[in-house]
């Protein structure tokens, strides 16, 4: 296509090419062409994306070896028996067919797309395992091949050693020293000879095979080798004939497997294409762009692909949203005509479904037909000027134009009168204007600047000139029009002064005076705000910066700081816990040492003992916010957090308005509304730990270990005295505070209501104890008291 010429995109093809690792690929490559079907450019770029984060985090590449086997298997299906080097070639690439399947299946879900690809590549197994017995790693036929040809090869062997030995015996026997020039052994015609001089031609028997360019000497084989080297001559033969016959046998193989070798020929070279696409895009720094359903184009920060990384200015065009026609001015050599190819060249890659040198977020549509007309294409052969070959290929676009397209026109209307030439130039925008195309456009006229600014659909843009180095800066601004500094230009050039002050007063005179005025004070003014909106973005970053490094600190003393005060609550639970057995001894030596008429100054003294333990101070552990669970959403094997508790369980049954959890192997009965959410991990904590075989408990010492062992959360008295359900009940409470555990149930039946009377008298005194109240009909009713601790 002519626009794509004019766009360099067969420049983007070579440099595909040198990317592909394949001959196929590379032809793939250079038969590239722009698509229209959104769903399979969408596909290419997808692919293309998943080839670029396997060659950025796989180790090994699913690349290399393969080689192109068309040739070969066309000629096998002619039955033509092909060469060790074809066949070693189609080996070779049936052991890289191979790795890319394994790979892929392998890799499925890292990378569908590609997999689909690989994933019906056909099996040859039996074929290679075939190659496997006859090639060895060098590609040579080896002697196991088949037992005639091994056969065959050792009997050439030994036939070679057998002449070697007679030729030394010759060449070292003092008798004919004199017959030889030299004493080698050489060959002619394939048989061992020796050099003879031309003098002792009758002396020495044997056939002669050759004589020296001097015809002093004679390469003649001895008679009593004559025989030895035709059975080494027959070997040969024989040799040749069996490696041929394998050679067919193979051909013939290949023959049958031929559709399903090109079958994966053709799989195996697009992957390798994708790759291709894949190392461009990491080279140019390139990113897949976002195709717009629309007509709109956001090219954030592209770059010409063709223009050296350290060279290229980045460049921003927007297009298609509030406007369809971009009109471009300012210097020349200033940027205006890479503009164009830019958004060109960037468009025809798109639809050929390979990523844009430009940021992530890029946005392009898909459009039916690109035109451009750049350049200078003066053509001396058709007797046209510079204006009629531009006339001609805009006339040509005028006819053909769609709403779905895109023009790029350069320098519209120059090359003649400028008057009629800015006229002309109008009326042409005005038509593609009315035509809904998309079109960029260069111009030097400040005709054309006046009309974008009075009309609809139609945006002015300039690219950037620095008054003060007096050189472009490449960067396209849109929204104020830019004037030509041909003068400044022309200065720095090095054009005489006195011809530029004239130019000046000449440009004083003019209508345009004015509109060059205002348009170089617009430009000033768009500097200084680009300048201080740089600022302002830096500061934006610094403060942004500063900010988020704040926010890490913070929370970062924020989880040290719980963390110490976790580790400081646990360190004062467990200190607590000791000083309550040993208080728990000292009660049990309290209660020895009073007799049985001092009941009440002994539970004066056990109570106050109680109450010391209980006074002690724990610091408060850090709020851990979780979401209360309702009702309809507990369910048996729950991972649950138990607020009163403070730990973790799992949910054993639903009672009501109370829910039996299980806590570290202990059975709990708590409320409904003490359940929190677990978190995800501590939920699959809590499931692997359940679901792990539980060792053989080792035996282990300590009264807290084995009253946490010893804990439940019920407690039968009933049949027990007053007295006795107290020391009873006491070593309960006992027991399940250090196992964690509330609430308890305390079973002490109805009865005259004496023995409930006087435990719960007992309860009342005991620090530990937070309250308690009768239990629900459905857990005793009056039979049983439910206590919550501390």
């Amino acid at each position: 296509m002519h626009s794509e010429a004019l766009l360099d995109f067969g420049s983007i093809r070579e440099r595909l090419a040198e990317h592909c690792s394949s001959v196929i690929a590379k032809e793939l490559a250079m038969q590239l062409e722009p698509m229209r079907d959104a769903v399979k450019i969408k596909e290419a770029l997808d692919e293309t994306v998943e080839a670029m984060q396997s060659l950025q985090t796989e180790i090994e590449q699913p690349l290399g070896g393969t080689r192109d086997i068309r040739s070969a298997c066309a000629k096998s299906r002619k039955e033509i028996v092909l060469s060790r080097e074809e066949l070693w070639d189609i080996y070779t690439t049936l052991g890289a067919y191979r790795r890319m399947y394994t790979f892929f299946r392998e890799k499925y879900a890292q990378y569908p797309l590609l997999t689909l690809w690989a994933q019906d590549i056909p099996s040859h197994e039996k074929l290679e395992r075939r190659f496997e017995r006859i090639f060895d790693k060098k590609g040579e036929l080896m002697d196991s091949a088949s037992p005639k040809l091994q056969h065959l090869r050792s009997t050439i062997v030994k036939t070679k050693e057998r002449i070697k030995n007679d030729l030394q015996a010759i060449l070292h026997d003092k008798d004919n020293q004199k017959y030889f020039q030299e004493a080698i052994v050489t060959q002619r015609n394939n048989r061992y000879v020796i050099p003879v001089k031309q003098e002792y031609r009758y002396a020495f028997e044997g056939l002669i095979h050759d004589r020296s360019a001097t015809g002093a000497t004679l390469y003649i084989e001895p008679m009593r080798l004559v025989n030895l080297n035709n059975d080494l001559q027959e070997a040969v033969m024989e040799e040749e004939q069996e490696v041929l016959r394998i050679y067919r046998e193979l051909s013939g193989l290949v023959r049958q497997n031929s559709n399903t070798l090109m079958d994966a020929c053709d799989r195996v070279s697009h992957i390798e294409f994708v790759y291709g696409k894949a190392n461009l895009a990491l080279a140019m720094k390139a990113v897949p762009a976002v195709l717009s359903g629309a007509r709109e184009v956001n090219l954030i920060h592209a770059r010409h692909p063709l223009i050296p990384a350290n060279v290229v200015v980045p460049t921003t065009i927007t297009l298609g949203t509030s406007y369809r026609i971009l009109l471009i001015t300012g210097s020349n050599t200033g940027g205006k005509t890479v503009a164009l190819k830019t958004l060109g060249l960037l468009s025809l890659m798109n639809q050929a479904g390979l990523c844009i040198p430009a940021e992530a977020g890029s946005v392009l549509p898909i459009f039916n037909t690109i035109y451009a007309d750049i350049g200078d294409e003066q053509s001396i052969e058709a007797s046209l000027s510079t204006f009629s070959a531009h006339m001609t290929q805009v006339v040509s676009i005028l006819k053909a134009v769609g709403s779905k397209d895109l023009v790029l026109l350069d320098e519209l209307g120059s090359g003649t009168d400028p008057e009629e030439g800015s006229a002309l130039a109008m009326a042409i925008l005005e038509y593609f204007r009315k035509s809904g195309a998309l079109l960029m456009v260069s111009t030097h006229y400040n005709e054309l600047k006046r009309y974008a600014y009075d009309t609809d659909d139609i945006e002015n843009g300039h690219v950037e000139f620095d008054e003060r180095t007096l050189r472009p800066t490449y960067r396209l601004h849109i929204g104020v029009a830019g004037s030509s500094h041909a003068l400044s230009i022309a200065a720095r050039l090095g054009l005489p002064r006195e011809v530029i002050d004239m130019a000046k007063a000449n440009k004083d005179g003019s209508a345009n005076r004015d509109m060059e005025a205002v348009l170089s004070d617009l430009n000033e003014q768009l500097r200084r705000t680009r300048e201080r909106e740089r600022a302002l973005k830096k500061e934006l970053e610094d403060t942004r910066r500063i900010k988020a490094s704040v926010e890490r600190e913070k929370k970062q003393m924020n989880e040290r700081r719980k963390a110490i005060l976790t580790k400081a609550q646990e360190e004062a639970q467990n200190l607590k816990r000791s000083i309550r057995i040993e208080g728990e001894q000292i009660i049990k030596e309290l209660k020895s040492q009073f007799s049985e008429g001092d009941k009440q100054k002994r539970q004066d003294a056990i109570t106050q003992a109680r109450k010391s333990i209980a006074g002690v101070q724990i610091p408060e552990a850090p709020m851990d916010e979780r979401r209360r669970i309702e009702a309809k959403e507990v369910a048996e094997g729950m991972p649950v957090f138990v607020d009163s508790l403070g730990q973790l369980g799992t949910v054993l049954a639903v009672q009501g308005k109370r829910v039996q959890v299980d806590v570290n192997g202990l059975t709990a009965t708590v409320k409904l509304a003490d359940l929190r959410e677990a978190s995800r991990q501590e939920a699959g904590n809590l499931r692997r730990k359940n679901e792990a075989p539980q060792p053989k408990a080792r035996k282990r010492s300590g009264t807290a270990v084995l009253r946490q062992q010893q804990a439940t959360t019920e407690l039968n008295v009933i049949g027990q005295t007053v007295d006795e359900a107290t020391v009873t009940v006491g070593r309960f409470i006992d027991q399940a505070i250090l196992a964690g555990i509330s609430p308890v149930r305390i079973v002490h039946g109805k009865g005259t209501g004496a023995l409930r009377a006087g435990i719960q008298q007992y309860l009342k005194h005991l620090p530990q104890v937070k309250h308690y109240e009768i239990a629900g009909l459905d857990e005793g009713g009056a039979g049983a008291t439910i206590v919550y601790l501390k």
